[in-house]
């Protein structure tokens, strides 16, 4: 029976069933906002037992690491690994950041303290999540779809295209999209074809978004779904990715369901939508110019 014809009590039976939840992220250089950032997320978390916090740090040059020392005397709930001064020896950030991020995974996979929980959250705490809240996390089990993924949303535009794989919206990679517009038309008009013309507002009741792969800076998955894939920064060529996709792509191989759930708002205005709406400003002031200009 296709899942949109489904009755509602079947579908009902179908959701998620939280029996705990791990925070988990990778952070570089984040002692300005770190505090801040955790104190958000464990206000958002309250509501779920029991909550286990697993960040991985690698090649911070601030004192990220005392940070989260003291950040753990105050939420026990907190470990943390430290991957050590890694640019050396993986040189490509994209592989860096998916290495550390498997780091978690082997965590979650491997430590007894973590066999029971249902859940994971996988948080960038780099000021993206600065506006999440208990009611936007608790969105995700509010709902009669089936899911095994729940990306994030934002309340001024979607920004995170290059994690973004979608049919019709966004098929292949944006940024290698735009490098070949480039060559085209321009930096700026690429910028605004291939990156700025996909960054969208969705409203927080519009309907769950299917997609093949998304983050937007934080996402909710079912841990066995999860942990049935691996993060990788490369290609088969050798060449940069984004590590979600990659993941993803492991993920629906083996039919999971994923989506961006338009009312898991974890910043209402990012730096990214912010450059949208600059060139967006300077656009229009340009043709109020030329409509002003003599002939």
């Amino acid at each position: 029976m296709n899942r949109q014809m489904m009755p509602s009590a079947a579908l009902a039976q179908q959701r998620p069933v939280v029996r705990g939840i791990a925070v988990v992220g990778v952070i570089r250089n984040g002692a300005r906002f770190l505090a801040h950032e955790l104190a958000r997320m464990r206000a958002a978390t309250a509501g779920f037992a029991p909550v286990h916090v697993l960040l991985v740090e690698s090649d911070s040059t601030d004192n990220t690491l005392q940070v989260l020392a003291g950040e753990q005397l105050q939420w026990p709930a907190l470990r943390f690994i430290s991957a050590g001064m890694l640019r050396e020896r993986i040189p490509e950030r994209t592989a860096r950041i998916a290495h550390c991020r498997n780091l978690y995974l082997d965590e979650l996979a491997g430590n007894p303290l973590y066999a029971a929980l249902s859940h994971v959250v996988v948080a960038d705490l780099d000021r993206v999540c600065c506006d999440i809240t208990a009611s936007a996390l608790h969105s995700c089990w509010t709902t009669n779809t089936p899911w095994d993924g729940c990306m994030a949303n934002q309340g001024d535009w979607y920004y995170d295209v290059w994690a973004l794989r979608h049919p019709v919206w966004c098929p292949a990679d944006a940024w290698r999209e735009q490098a070949s517009l480039k060559a085209l038309f321009g930096d700026a008009q690429a910028t605004q074809l291939a990156i700025f013309a996909r960054q969208v507002h969705i409203a927080p009741d519009q309907p769950w978004i299917a997609v093949d792969s998304a983050f937007g800076g934080l996402a909710v998955y079912r841990r066995d779904a999860l942990l049935r894939a691996r993060y990788a920064g490369l290609d088969a060529d050798g060449q940069p990715i984004c590590e979600h996709v990659t993941l993803h792509a492991q993920m629906r191989s083996q039919g999971a369901q994923l989506y961006i759930n338009p009312q898991l708002i974890n910043a209402r205005r990012t730096k990214h939508g912010g450059r949208k709406g600059f060139w967006r400003t300077q656009r229009r002031r340009l043709w109020a110019w030329l409509r002003r200009a003599p002939a």
